[in-house]
Parts: C-alpha cells; sequence; structure tokens
C-alpha cells in the first residue's frame, strides 16, 4: 500500500528481479482493457482521466479472472497498488479464501511526505510497450532514471508521461487514496494481520532492503 508515486511499482519490479515473483498491477489490468477499446475499457479510461477510482467490483472481477486462469501459480504474487477501497480488500481477503486456501497475505505500507510524491509524479514516465511498462523518472538525481532519455533499457520503446499525471489529477488521486487508507489498514488489523510500515522517501535500495528485511521477520517494523 502507499499513496501514488510512494514507489510501489519501483518495488515491484526489484521483487521480480530479485526473487522471480509475479508483479498483478491492477493499472496494467485496467490499460490492456483501454487498449482493446472494450465497453469496460472506455469506462476505466474516463475514471482514470479523472483521477478517480474504478468500480470495485470490476476490479475484483478482473483480479479474480486473472487468478483463475492461471496453470500454475507463482510463488509469490505482489498486488501492486491493490486494495485501493475497504470494498476491494473484503473482496481480495474472500478471494484468497476461496480460491487460494493456502496463500498467505501480507500488507506492506509505504510511507512518503506529499511534496516529495509530487515530484516524483511530475517526472514520472513509464514505457510505452503494453508488454513491459516499466516505469522511471526524470528526475536527474533518481536511481529510476533510464540509460537513454525517454528510451526504455528493457525494451528500447520510447518512455511518455501518463494521461493522469497531471497536478490536478494527482490532488485527486492522493485525496482518493487516503480517504480510504485507513479503513483498509483497520480492515486487516481487525483480521489479525501485521502491517510492515516502510519510510519510502529513502534510496530506491533502502526501501528494497527495509522490505527484505520485513519479508524475512514479520515482526520487524522500518
Amino acid at each position: 500500500m502507499g499513496p501514488p508515486g510512494s514507489g510501489k511499482g519501483t518495488l515491484s519490479a526489484l521483487c521480480v528481479e530479485r526473487f522471480g515473483w509475479y508483479q498483478l498491477s491492477t493499472g496494467n489490468l485496467c490499460r490492456d482493457h483501454i487498449q482493446k477499446n472494450t465497453d469496460l475499457g472506455k469506462q476505466i479510461k474516463e475514471a482514470i482521466n479523472k483521477g478517480e477510482l474504478v468500480n470495485d467490483h470490476v476490479i475484483a472481477d478482473m483480479v479474480k479472472e486473472w487468478i483463475v486462469s492461471q496453470d500454475t501459480m507463482p510463488e509469490a504474487i505482489i498486488f501492486d497498488g491493490y486494495p485501493r477501497t475497504k470494498t476491494q480488500a473484503e473482496l481480495l481477503y474472500k478471494l484468497l479464501q476461496d480460491v487460494m486456501v493456502d496463500s498467505e497475505l501480507v500488507l506492506i505500507k509505504l510511507h512518503v511526505d506529499a511534496d516529495i510524491i509530487a515530484e516524483r509524479i511530475l517526472s514520472r514516465v513509464s514505457c510505452s510497450n503494453k508488454k513491459c511498462q516499466r516505469v522511471y523518472s526524470l528526475m536527474n538525481n533518481s536511481q529510476a532514471k533510464s540509460k537513454s532519455l525517454m528510451i526504455c533499457d528493457d525494451c528500447k520503446s520510447p518512455l511518455k508521461k501518463r494521461s493522469d499525471d497531471t497536478q490536478d489529477a494527482l490532488k485527486n488521486r492522493i485525496q482518493i487514496y487516503y480517504n480510504h487508507e485507513q479503513e483498509i489498514l483497520n480492515f486487516y488489523v481487525n483480521k489479525g494481520m501485521n502491517v510492515g510500515m516502510i519510510n519510502a522517501a529513502q534510496t530506491v535500495q533502502d526501501v528494497f532492503n527495509d522490505f527484505t528485511k520485513f519479508a524475512e521477520h514479520k515482526d520487524y517494523v522500518c
């Protein structure tokens, strides 16, 4: 968990690279529908451009569809930025109980101040290749800066800004996020789960190191 720009995607990519985990991004699922211009994709695009959340049950159905379609489940799945509302949290909890009965859900919260979030988001670009979509930063001191300007390091596709990475949309998205954050945390804590708290204002490597410590020792608080 974490507000837009807290580094969820960057941390997820490191876990994929170093642990071989699978990153399930609801954003990518939504963008796939948008690319295919489905009726659902049109609704999703309208909501995203306004900085609003997509309907909870639509998101839950997309996640369930992906999980049940897998012939072999990966060792670990990263729910990147999901759930984002209490309803989504409840639906995910039920889904894991019904479908992935042997699974363990671990919750990590990335904390970072609003001014840092704004700087990161307004400097963010991503790969235009729908099969890649790696995220980069245009900030000179960022560890997420691409080696070649506006070119993806992995697939060499052009980089572009997301349509919702604007000042107005960002303000709305952050407000929506914090409107839901505490009730999501309360829901999982009431289920007996421990929440990993990580300072996401650190360098990418330090955030990853703290995450690794929590993953190994669930009682570790960063």
